[in-house]
């Protein structure tokens, strides 16, 4: 089997609405799992990295707005399990300034996960670009990519493959061209004598 059957999938494809249902359903079950153990084990046990999985599961699987909105409810959820546990501070504002700070980690968590998924559909884009099959245009040479549009040579490396296209001139070509230089040179030579133009251009 090739390898263009084992890239993902292109970014930005709708996912139906049954799996995306059930992909929310096991996110917050997980994060619900998650807070009751926090509760359970109390304030001296942290649980803190645990809340970082349903935030990931939800960026990857669900998009960034879904992960901002875990990590809001995973901030909740850790400061009503910390109530909860009997945990007390000598100032009230000591417990948002804990809940920011999560809701800050959260965040970067969903901005790494990001960072990683677009970088992967890049490489996975460009991969599918060169593997399997690209329809190929017999009359101008043109190449048409995933999104239908159909591109140059090099236009398509360029735009696609991510290559610095450089202008060059391949041995076969400049021995072509170089050939066709030097006949017209001789054929200039051999039309004009040492006393001057030969004598049918004399005689015109």
């Amino acid at each position: 089997m090739s390898l263009h059957a084992h890239l993902p999938e292109a970014p930005g494809v709708p996912v139906p609405g049954s799996r995306k249902l059930s992909r929310w359903s096991a996110v917050l079950a997980l994060l619900a799992s998650v807070a009751v153990l926090d509760a359970v084990t109390g304030y001296e046990v942290s649980v803190f990295l645990l809340y970082t999985i349903p935030v990931a599961l939800s960026t990857h699987y669900l998009g960034v707005r879904a992960g901002v909105m875990v990590s809001i409810l995973a901030t909740l959820a850790w400061a009503y399990a910390d109530r909860w546990s009997g945990h007390t501070y000598t100032r009230e504002w000591i417990l948002a300034v804990n809940a920011l700070n999560r809701f800050c980690c959260f965040l970067l968590a969903v901005m790494a996960i990001r960072f990683i998924e677009e970088r992967r559909a890049a490489v996975a884009l460009r991969l599918r670009a060169f593997t399997g099959e690209v329809p190929h245009c017999t009359q101008c040479d043109k190449l048409c990519g995933e999104d239908g549009h159909w591109r140059t040579p090099e236009i398509y490396l360029s735009e696609l493959g991510g290559a610095e296209v450089l202008p060059k001139v391949c041995p076969d070509c400049a021995r072509r061209v170089y050939a066709r230089v030097a006949y017209r040179e001789q054929a200039d030579a051999a039309t004009v004598t040492p006393d001057g133009p030969n004598t049918q251009q004399a005689h015109a």
